[in-house]
């Protein structure tokens, strides 16, 4: 029953997910960037004098997905607590 619930939060939020990620982001480039910058090793940035370029869109994406995860984990908590 709780993995069923969370799988239907994880969908039925997707439009708080794009009002998240509009505040977050400034559009889908710089979403872009922060999805790049993850995957790029810390060492390659800072050869190519990125490092806090790099460190900044890494952090964002990241809150960025604990936040829509946070959101799911709360509403899970308070449906769960509803319906057992």
């Amino acid at each position: 029953m709780g993995v069923l619930l969370a799988i239907v939060l994880l969908v039925v939020n997707i439009p708080v997910y794009r009002f998240v990620f509009k505040l977050w982001f400034a559009d889908e480039e710089d979403f872009n960037k922060s999805v790049r910058y993850s995957f790029t090793p810390d060492l390659f940035s800072l050869f190519k004098g990125k490092y806090i370029e790099d460190r900044i869109a890494s952090a964002k994406l990241s809150f960025y997905i604990f936040v829509c995860l946070a959101i799911v984990g709360i509403e899970f908590g308070i449906v769960y607590g509803l319906i057992a």
